[in-house]
């Protein structure tokens, strides 16, 4: 929240210096852009971890706000030891996906100390899928402008 108001300060002050409106608008779609870009290179990071990870199967533990986040994350135990999943947990749909003592299906990256459940696979997979077709209107939209 306060990172959406210092834009809106900045882009108010831009406006109040004289900048023209579509300086403006051209500023913050290039500030989306490089935030696509961003989330496009995390998903792909995400993917590859997934994809050099091991197949293994675990026991779902728990759910906690370990690092005083925000979003609880499952906990699940693996080979004796517990991991973290990489994306926080379906809060919706949690009593039906996550079931306690429940051995599934999981892909373990030791570098990385994380897991990889069901809903963080899709959650990769669906990441790439749009931010692939982000970039590919934003593509479509400097060309129409004639940016490149």
């Amino acid at each position: 929240m306060e990172l959406l108001i210092g834009i809106a300060i900045i882009f108010l002050l831009l406006f109040c210096l004289g900048a023209s409106v579509q300086l403006i608008i051209e500023i913050a779609i290039g500030i989306i852009f490089l935030f696509v870009v961003f989330m496009f290179g995390v998903f792909v990071y995400s993917t590859i971890m997934l994809v050099t990870g091991k197949r293994t199967k675990g026991i779902y533990t728990r759910a906690e706000n370990k690092d005083n986040g925000k979003l609880p994350y499952a906990f699940y135990l693996i080979e004796g030891a517990e991991y973290k999943n990489l994306f926080p947990l379906e809060v919706i749909f949690q009593n039906k996906i996550y079931i306690p003592e429940k051995e599934v299906k999981l892909v373990l990256n030791k570098r990385i100390k994380r897991c990889f459940d069901g809903n963080a696979v899709i959650c990769c997979i669906m990441g790439i899928i749009v931010s692939v077709f982000l970039l590919l209107c934003f593509l479509i939209y400097f060309k129409m402008y004639s940016f490149i």
